[in-house]
């Protein structure tokens, strides 16, 4: 037997052992059993700590047929080795069963999530998809009600993200803002109204792909068919805690495919508690995964954020992560201001040619390009005529430089970070690689935010 297979022979047992918060002396027993059994020894153990949940039946799933089927039988004995099946061995049973099985009908999945950023709920059932499934949709809208009474008979809800933000978009904007403003005091007004328009427009596809696969970085997300999303339990791998999902695929039969799965889940476990969250006109329900997705968007990992030019505050900022550049004199806010402006248009070039033609067009772009950036600074504050030559590589490059290390620091949080670096392309043009829809400036009012392509102050200077 591989040294793989017996770490996550090893993952799975603690993790089914460790499932109900219980250690009961028959478990050890039995796990005593297993490891004589498959001649499980400490560096197997050790590797089997450092596999997720998912890792370890992926892992599995490459073994014998013969092998899974012996340990089908092993993990449910395991489980019940103290005479009771609690809720989340019976997730883990059910999950095990329907990855290892071959006579399961959907096709089924596990996931790990590191989730040190945010807390997810065990007792609901998230719908994912990474693009909007017209079918599957309709099922669920036609048929919400009865879908949401199944589901709720098992012990869980259905978060079904439409339905969340038809809820949000009955609450004022007043009255929503108070309430995200009061729970979450530390973010900025404008970060709150981003969000708040977010939670408006909520779409399962978007929240998939941007916030899941591309803030919490769960790849498994970027592309996935319409599915079903279970929490299954939690276990630490390292010192980090991970989040274990179950994911089930959706046929246009949703109804069904729904009873399907809690019918098996029934035969581990049968729930006495029926979950029931009621959304009425103002009334705001602040737990579960209406809460998360709000933590989700509030995370500051992974934000692709516009850029805002701040001439009256002298910054320049990203809106929708709270965050601006530090350390940096208004010599480089100006220049940053320019390459954004510039951007749009490809870029500048300062590479100096060697005809006496092209070298008469070289200085005057060179001239017009300093002109942009003399107004530029003089917006930030400095009195044009003292403004940095940038056209000199030995006065420009030094600054570009200190951008870029500030910049760096922000890396935990933007998106991309290199993307709002200066950087030369293979054309040699300095620019940066945003949408021209991410640079932006404010007036006055910090809080009034627009594209430096609407204004007609800025395209001035950008056509000189």
């Amino acid at each position: 037997m591989k040294q793989s297979e017996k770490a996550s022979i090893f993952r799975i047992v603690t993790d089914l052992i460790k499932a109900d918060s219980i250690i009961d002396t028959r478990e050890i027993e039995k796990l005593d059993s297993i490891r004589e059994r498959f001649a499980i020894k400490k560096e197997d153990e050790m590797l089997g700590f450092s596999y997720t949940f998912a890792n370890a039946i992926r892992v599995l799933l490459e073994s014998p047929k013969s092998l899974q089927c012996e340990l089908a039988a092993i993990f449910n004995e395991l489980a019940m080795s103290d005479n009771f099946c609690a809720r989340e061995e019976a997730l883990l049973l059910l999950t095990l069963r329907l990855c290892m099985s071959l006579d399961i009908k959907l096709e089924c999945k596990a996931v790990s999530i590191e989730t040190s950023s945010v807390n997810i709920d065990p007792t609901q059932i998230l719908y994912v998809e990474s693009n909007f499934d017209n079918d599957v949709n309709w099922e669920i809208n036609e048929k919400f009600r009865e879908i949401v009474a199944e589901v709720r008979l098992a012990g869980f809800d259905l978060v079904y993200l439409p339905k969340i933000a038809e809820h949000y978009r009955a609450i004022s904007n007043t009255d929503f803002l108070k309430i995200v403003g009061f729970l979450y005091p530390n973010v900025s007004y404008e970060r709150l109204k981003t969000v708040v328009q977010h939670m408006h427009n909520l779409s399962t596809s978007e929240f998939c792909k941007d916030q899941l696969a591309g803030k919490l970085g769960v790849r498994e997300f970027s592309v996935v068919n319409p599915s079903l999303m279970i929490k299954i339990g939690d276990s630490f791998v390292g010192d980090k805690n991970i989040a274990n999902f179950l994911l089930v695929e959706l046929d246009k039969d949703v109804i069904s495919s729904i009873r399907y799965i809690l019918d098996l889940f029934s035969e581990y476990y049968h729930t006495s508690h029926l979950n029931y969250l009621r959304e009425e006109k103002g009334r705001y329900i602040f737990t579960g995964f209406y809460k998360q997705i709000f933590d989700i968007y509030m995370v500051r990992k992974g934000i692709k954020s516009p850029v805002v030019i701040d001439v009256y505050r002298g910054h320049i900022r990203f809106s929708e992560a709270d965050l601006k550049i530090e350390k940096l004199h208004r010599r480089e806010k100006a220049l940053y201001a320019l390459f954004m402006l510039e951007s749009a248009s490809g870029g500048v070039n300062f590479s100096k040619p060697t005809t006496p033609n092209e070298l008469a067009r070289y200085t005057r772009r060179m001239t017009a390009v300093q002109e942009k950036y003399r107004l530029i600074y003089k917006k930030f504050g400095g009195e044009p005529q003292k403004a940095p030559d940038i056209s000199k590589s030995e006065i420009r490059l030094p600054m570009i430089a200190l951008i870029r290390k500030q910049l760096k620091a922000l890396g935990d949080v933007l998106f991309h970070v290199d993307d709002y670096m200066i950087q030369r392309n293979m054309f040699g043009n300095y620019c940066i690689n945003i949408s021209p829809s991410l640079c932006c400036y404010c007036g006055v009012n910090a809080n009034d935010i627009y594209r430096l392509s609407d204004s007609e102050e800025w395209q001035r200077i950008s056509a000189l």
